[in-house]
């Protein structure tokens, strides 16, 4: 299936959708619907010959997957945010969800066909995995089946769009992608090292003083002048010590002091992607000294 030709269908797993369907613009629909996408595992015992199946015989064998698809994410062909194609617009609205709503939020499966019509057509549909992986970790809990509701798809439906122009920036587009994917490592102080770099590319501008510099700076991105900056920045430079730790193997493999280090970036990327701006280093500087609006040149050389 060539993505760039075709409108396709995503299946989502992972969560309970709350409304029936629901439109995010740009031709882009989420709706409920039901599958079960089934991989059984077969074997063969001799190479293909170039465009022909491998020969037999073939053996089945016990084991493959199962996964319930609960939610249908529609892209038409004519959506072309931009710096994204297709197949990567629905990388970026499920990793939205999954920054927004819940981490337990994935898509198993790219299909040519809606979900609920393929059981009645007569030609085979085209699937296509995606996000099939072996272990993952949960940031958030996972007590029951999360629900996604009408305020978070309307949070997605405001940012998705203007927000993918992020993405043209080297810095947030390394940060959001390394802070998505670190919960596809089945090693928390991986993780967490992954996190930290995400953080680190964001909020550093020297590597004096780092683990002072970066904890200081998400505080002051974070929260206003006063007591609670003053805890933001403790707690974010504990967390920065366990990524020391880590990162030199000294760490133990704890989920905690990933799942509060998550916490912290996902706070910044949700801010970033709402203002639709990355902060550079001089607007993160004139924040730590309480001036908003910044420290021009001109200011600066007239004082």
């Amino acid at each position: 299936m060539d993505t760039g030709l075709h409108d396709i269908y995503a299946g989502l797993s992972g969560f309970a959708l709350g409304p029936e369907r629901a439109e995010l613009g740009q031709g882009v629909v989420i709706s409920r619907t039901y599958a079960h996408f089934m991989a059984p595992f077969l074997m063969a015992f001799a190479p293909a010959a170039p465009g022909r199946a491998h020969p037999t015989p073939w053996k089945s064998a016990q084991g493959g997957f199962g996964i319930d698809i609960f939610a249908e994410l529609f892209v038409p062909v004519s959506c072309n945010p931009d710096p994204l194609d297709q197949l990567n617009t629905v990388w970026w609205i499920a990793a939205l969800l999954r920054l927004k709503a819940t981490t337990a939020v994935f898509v198993p499966v790219i299909s040519s066909e809606r979900f609920a019509s393929i059981s009645a057509i007569k030609q085979e549909p085209i699937l296509r995995p995606m996000e099939i992986h072996t272990s993952r970790l949960y940031p958030d809990p996972r007590e029951t089946l999360s629900s996604i509701g009408n305020a978070e798809l309307e949070w997605v439906r405001q940012n998705w769009y203007d927000g993918a122009l992020l993405l043209n920036n080297e810095d947030f587009s390394f940060a959001f992608q390394a802070v998505d994917f670190s919960i596809w490592n089945s090693n928390p102080a991986l993780a967490l090292v992954s996190v930290w770099g995400a953080l680190e590319r964001l909020f550093s501008s020297s590597h004096q003083e780092l683990s002072f510099r970066v904890s200081a700076n998400i505080a002051a991105y974070l929260d206003d002048p006063g007591r609670e900056r003053y805890k933001c920045f403790k707690h974010v430079k504990s967390l920065y010590d366990h990524r020391s730790k880590a990162a030199h193997g000294d760490g133990k493999s704890e989920a905690v002091p990933y799942v509060d280090s998550f916490a912290i970036a996902r706070r910044v990327l949700l801010r970033m992607i709402e203002a639709k701006h990355v902060p550079n280093k001089k607007e993160l500087e004139a924040r730590i000294f309480g001036d908003e609006l910044g420290i021009t040149e001109s200011n600066s050389r007239s004082q």
